[in-house]
């Protein structure tokens, strides 16, 4: 019980470390700065304004429980991720991730998988999930056997941000890795949120079939012109980025027809609810 308590009042005085360390750094950060790094990050948590290379210089500068082995610091880390106070402070725990190999040793896999997997839960702006989405690119080339079913199950989760972690993560960014799942492991992950409402789940889709272009280039393409017509517009532009000119043509021109033949099926709809035509 005591070890419990000592254990405990040490995370808490560490996260209070962390917390003091980036309100000192953002001490002279204007204010109107601040609330513009707000206003694009959209976070749920205060933000303190801090530029990403300000927020390295702090964790670069190191803390009281720096020089202890990695393993050593994971439940300090996760204490911060789970607790921060503002979104400075939530965003520390990803620079100590990336101060890491890539990919784990293989008997740290494991614990490293744990711990991270459990920062899923607790994903508040789309820039720690894209952080957390570059790890588990690398721990599912790494292995994908244990990796993959935890995505498949984030795919239909009540959470967007676990969502959004079930496509994004299958890349990240395909150029840096050297083994890539299989096309067959990739598209139906994508197909299942082609009709998903919410904003980052789509933004995510958008950057996934890019991605996966980039691996598969007449899969990807393929899968894309089939389903032209159902492609959020928040995911279409970013899905035929890196195509041919003609390969986008060909999508449009099917897209365009895609929305002709639906038009009329919508106004049919519509008349034959005397409140929908009114609207």
């Amino acid at each position: 019980m005591a070890e419990d308590q000592r254990s405990a009042r040490a995370l808490k005085r560490a996260l209070a470390e962390v917390e003091r360390r980036l309100r000192e750094a953002a001490a002279t950060v204007p204010k109107a700065r601040a609330a513009e790094r707000g206003r694009y990050m959209k976070p749920a948590l205060p933000m303190r304004g801090l530029t990403v290379p300000e927020q390295r210089a702090v964790f670069r500068a190191g803390y009281s429980f720096s020089g202890l082995p990695a393993r050593q610091q994971y439940g300090i880390w996760d204490y911060i991720w789970h607790n921060a106070g503002s979104h400075e402070a939530k965003l520390q725990p990803m620079l100590f991730l990336r101060s890491l190999p890539n990919i784990p040793a293989a008997d740290d896999l494991e614990p490293f998988w744990a711990l991270t997997r459990g920062w899923a839960d607790d994903i508040h702006a789309w820039d720690m999930s894209d952080e957390l989405s570059k790890t588990f690119s690398y721990l599912l080339e790494a292995d994908r056997r244990r990796i993959y079913p935890q995505l498949v199950a984030w795919n239909t989760d009540r959470d967007p941000w676990k969502r959004r972690q079930s496509v994004v993560s299958l890349f990240c960014y395909a150029q840096l890795h050297r083994r890539h799942p299989p096309v067959t492991k990739v598209l139906p992950l994508i197909r299942r949120l082609l009709a998903d409402q919410d904003y980052y789940v789509q933004k995510g889709v958008g950057w996934t079939l890019r991605e996966t272009y980039n691996v598969y280039p007449e899969r990807a393409h393929a899968f894309v012109l089939r389903h032209a017509g159902a492609i959020h517009p928040d995911a279409f532009s970013a899905a035929l980025e890196k195509m041919s000119t003609a390969e986008k043509a060909a999508i449009k021109e099917r897209r365009s027809h895609a929305r002709r033949r639906r038009a009329p099926q919508r106004g049919r709809l519509r008349d034959a609810s005397g409140e929908e035509s009114a609207r």
